[in-house]
């Protein structure tokens, strides 16, 4: 992805179509609803961010959904379109939404990636999350362990 550098923005009603087409083609995430997006999207303790390229403007590469409680938060879902991975997408949009959420005081990040996941859990701690729990047969699909895993923000 060279040459074409990433763009976060906010999530807009017409992103939702291509986020839930994402989402579809990652079966092992959550599968939310287009409501449920658009429902975060209008909460002021949600975060709903998408990325696309500069060469590609209004096309979702990718997409970020967190929701905030006082000074924590959990990144809910998180994916990137299977021709655009390995390409620091998903690295961008989780920085960017740790600078939003420690921007509005946001001091604990959380989230679950499953115990398999060896891709992203590599991604995780190379932008310093570290395991601080499990929840067992945390996803229905399948029965799969889920790693918690935290990271601390600071403000500014």
């Amino acid at each position: 992805m060279e040459g074409k550098p990433i763009v976060i923005r906010e999530l807009r009603p017409s992103d939702v179509t291509p986020v839930i087409e994402i989402q579809h083609a990652s079966p092992q995430m959550a599968q939310w609803k287009a409501a449920d997006y658009e429902k975060l999207a209008l909460n002021p303790n949600g975060l709903a961010l998408v990325a696309e390229l500069s060469s590609a403007p209004g096309a979702v590469a990718g997409f970020l959904a967190a929701l905030a409680v006082g000074d924590e938060a959990e990144i809910q879902n998180v994916a990137v379109r299977a021709d655009h991975r390995r390409h620091g997408i998903a690295r961008t949009l989780i920085e960017e939404a740790q600078h939003r959420l420690a921007a509005r005081g946001v001091r604990n990040l959380f989230l679950e990636v499953r115990r398999s996941n060896a891709a992203a859990k590599a991604l995780y701690s190379r932008i310093g999350y570290h395991e601080c729990g499990l929840r067992r047969r945390y996803y229905a699909s399948d029965g799969e362990d889920a790693l918690v895993l935290r990271r601390e923000l600071s403000a500014g």
